[in-house]
């Protein structure tokens, strides 16, 4: 049975951006050789767990750097800042 490539809180999924997925795989992956990954592996990457997760519906759509911050990620209007929070203090703190 395939499983899939889902999990509870899997980016694919919850970012409001799939250019916030990109920009984690390419700083992130691979683990212990983090950000050695081209642009190109990356993209793809990007697009396989995108498909596989069902926000982009043909495996033969392009993403690139033109295309990618076009693609309507699911969670993208539930979305919101937390406007009281400051840099360099935790951002958890007393949110609802």
């Amino acid at each position: 049975m395939d499983m899939g490539i889902q999990g509870p809180g899997l980016m694919a999924v919850s970012a409001p951006f799939a250019t916030t997925m990109w920009d984690y795989i390419n700083r992130g992956m691979p683990l212990g050789r983090e950000g050695s990954l081209t642009h190109d592996e990356v993209y793809s990457l990007t697009a396989f767990l995108l498909y596989r997760n069902g926000v982009v519906k043909s495996e033969d759509d392009v993403i690139d750097a033109q295309s990618l911050p076009k693609v309507p990620m699911p969670n993208a209007s539930g979305y919101t800042e937390h406007p009281e929070w400051k840099h360099n203090t935790p951002r958890l703190v007393n949110y609802p």
